[in-house]
C-alpha cells in the first residue's frame, strides 16, 4: 500500500513528513509557500490521516513505508523534512537509505529516548475511541477536562470526520499508536551512520532537542549542523513560520 499525499509546485522534490496526531492537512501552509521552488510532496503516514491502518507503528516500518513511497512515484534523490515523530522516521530513513536522499532535514527532535510524556493523552483518546463519538464538543470538553490547552485540543480536533450522519471517529489510528507507544518515544540504535548534511532545527523554547544531544547526533550524523529557530516551541512551523522557511530556503538553496 502506497502513503497518501498531496504534490504541489515543480522542482527537486522536498517530501515533508508530519509529527504524531497529525496529518499532510497540518503542512498545507509551508508546502504552498515552498511549492513555488520545489516539487514538495507532503505525506500521511501509515495510521495517520487519510493513509492505511496497520498494527505494526515502528520507525522501520514507516522508514520502509516511505521508500516504498519515493519507488512508486520515481523519485530521485528528494530533500527530507521531518518533525518530531516524523523526524524520527526521516532519521531511520536516511540510516536504512544512505543513497536516496540529497539533504535532510530534522524539525525539533532527536535520536534518542524520550521519557513517555504523551502517555496520558494516549490514554485519555484510546478512552474517547472506545466509545460512540456523536458531536465534537464532547470530545473538546473531556481533552479540556484532561487540562490540555486550545492549541493542542483544536489540533487533535481537526482529526475528527463523519463515518455516517451520526458518528465521529478520529482519522488516527489510536490502538496501534498506544500499542506501540514506547517504541515511539524510543530511537532504535544502530551502528549505522548517514553522512551526508543533516540539519537540526530547534526551537528556542523547546527542550526536545538538548545541548548534550549534540553527542549522540553526532554518532548517527556525523556531517550535522543546529540552527536555532528564535520565539519557537516544538511546532516551530507554526509558532514563527517566517523563520522555519527562510531558513529551510538557505539550507536548499
Amino acid at each position: 500500500m502506497i502513503l497518501n499525499s498531496k504534490v504541489m509546485g515543480s522542482g527537486h522534490p522536498l517530501i515533508i513528513l508530519h509529527g504524531l496526531f497529525g496529518s499532510l492537512e497540518n503542512w498545507n501552509s509551508i508546502a504552498r509557500e515552498l511549492s513555488t521552488k520545489f516539487q514538495v510532496h507532503i505525506i500521511d503516514q501509515r495510521n495517520h490521516g487519510k493513509s492505511f491502518h496497520s498494527n505494526d507503528h515502528t520507525y522501520y516500518a514507516m522508514s520502509q513505508d516511505l521508500k516504498k513511497y519515493i519507488n512508486a512515484y520515481g523519485i530521485c534523490k528528494p530533500s527530507l523534512i521531518g518533525h518530531s515523530m516524523g523526524g524520527k522516521t526521516a532519521m531511520q530513513f536516511a540510516l536504512d537509505n544512505s543513497n536516496m536522499l540529497n539533504n535532510l532535514i530534522i524539525a525539533d527532535i532527536s535520536p534518542k529516548k524520550y521519557e513517555p510524556n504523551h502517555k496520558d493523552l494516549i490514554n485519555l483518546l484510546f478512552e474517547i475511541s472506545s466509545k460512540p463519538i456523536t458531536n465534537r464538543n464532547y470530545v473538546k470538553n473531556i481533552l479540556r477536562a484532561g487540562e490540555l490547552d486550545n492549541n493542542t485540543i483544536n489540533f487533535l480536533l481537526k482529526n475528527l470526520y463523519w463515518i455516517n450522519d451520526k458518528e465521529l471517529k478520529f482519522r488516527f489510528n489510536i490502538k496501534a499508536i498506544e500499542s506501540f507507544q514506547n517504541q515511539l518515544m524510543d530511537f532504535q540504535k544502530s551502528n549505522k551512520k548517514w553522512m551526508g548534511k543533516c540539519h537540526f532545527l530547534k526551537g528556542e523554547n523547546s527542550e526536545y532537542i538538548k545541548e548534550s544531544d549534540k553527542l549522540i547526533i553526532k554518532e548517527f550524523f556525523p556531517n550535522f549542523r543546529i540552527h536555532k529557530i528564535n520565539q519557537a516551541g516544538h511546532w516551530l512551523h507554526f509558532d514563527n513560520k517566517e523563520s522555519f522557511l527562510k531558513t529551510i530556503n538557505e539550507i536548499l538553496k
